[in-house]
């Protein structure tokens, strides 16, 4: 997710469905959820829609996008049950992924307001996934199935909230983690912290995110952190056990210290220990001061190497004028010597 190039989710509550210890994929498709029934109407391209279906996703899109549609749903069907056991959870319900055209039909079939900058939203109320083609994609744009996990994932825990709120930080973390997103813009964004902006307590950013667009930066670059520093310190495992308990019903504190053996205070204190040395390097790289120091000092050989090569220049030219004088005057001297002789 990258705000650049991680693919942020637009995310509502999941439909019911209940936390359960990863199970061997069924041999048949899931029964759509009982909210499907509430979907918001997708209007059909002009040409209708190419569909793949599959086991636990449907990948709707234009004729002209077969290949994509295709390519997304083989995807799905590998990606869907191997997120889902990562994370300790059962699919509850089929989802249909749609794969957009134009611009303008990705921000029309949105049962609500999604960002400009969006590449994919996820309303797992609905079961439903909106991704843009990638026609009108940028070209530094994450992969299509990157995206795609990503989402998967925002439906996969909405679902097993069911009517609960999933955390914030839980939410674009884990979707951020399982998706393999690059961690680049995370990364710098950690880096702020060094120019005043401080790692928010998770307690601030369970509810939703700041307005602010670089503290929101921030809350996401947190998010994946801490989740990447949990399943460094108890792998898959924690990461399970975190997501079990909190769709269960348990407090935050409480799935915190079942996932790590700390309290939430203790775990914040941890992951903040782990800054400092995680983001020097960052730190370095995104301040502006020695870069435009290095600029300048480079600007400045230039300008000296111009004016060494302008002096060395000229100082050739004198000598060459001065060989030619010199030589005219000793042709002159020998003809006048010749003459008097």
């Amino acid at each position: 997710m990258l705000l650049p190039a991680l693919a942020f989710a637009a995310s509502l509550l999941g439909g019911p469905a209940e936390a359960a210890p990863p199970a061997e994929a069924a041999a048949e498709r899931w029964d759509v959820a009982p909210a499907a029934a509430a979907r918001p109407t997708v209007e059909e391209p002009a040409g209708g829609w190419r569909t793949e279906v599959g086991l636990y996703a449907d990948v709707h899109g234009a004729w002209e996008d077969q290949a994509v549609v295709v390519r997304l749903a083989n995807h799905a069907a590998s990606a869907v049950p191997t997120l889902a056991a990562r994370l300790g959870l059962r699919p509850s319900g089929l989802i249909d992924v749609y794969v957009l055209p134009t611009e303008a039909a990705f921000h029309s079939v949105q049962p609500g307001r999604t960002p400009d900058w969006a590449d994919g939203t996820a309303w797992p109320r609905h079961g439903l996934i909106f991704l843009k083609t990638p026609d009108i994609r940028s070209g530094t744009a994450a992969p299509l199935e990157q995206v795609l996990e990503h989402e998967l994932v925002h439906v996969l825990l909405g679902q097993a909230f069911g009517p609960r709120p999933v955390p914030r930080w839980l939410q674009e973390g884990m979707a951020q983690f399982y998706s393999g997103e690059a961690t680049w813009e995370r990364a710098i964004a950690l880096a702020r912290n060094d120019f005043g902006l401080e790692p928010m307590p998770l307690g601030s950013i369970t509810s939703g995110f700041p307005p602010d667009p670089v503290r929101a930066q921030l809350a996401y670059a947190q998010s994946a952190d801490f989740v990447t520093w949990l399943h460094a310190r108890g792998g898959d495992d924690a990461l399970r056990t975190l997501v079990v308990e909190l769709a269960a019903g348990a407090e935050t504190s409480e799935a915190v210290y079942a996932a790590a053996g700390l309290t939430l205070d203790e775990a914040d204190e941890a992951w903040r220990s782990t800054q400092p040395a995680t983001s020097d390097w960052y730190r370095w790289v995104t301040n502006p001061a020695p870069w435009w120091g290095a600029i300048a000092g480079f600007l400045a050989l230039g300008a000296w190497r111009r004016r060494r090569h302008g002096q060395r220049k000229l100082e050739r030219w004198d000598a060459e004028e001065r060989a030619r004088v010199e030589a005219l005057l000793r042709a002159q001297e020998g003809a006048a010597n010749a003459a008097a002789g």
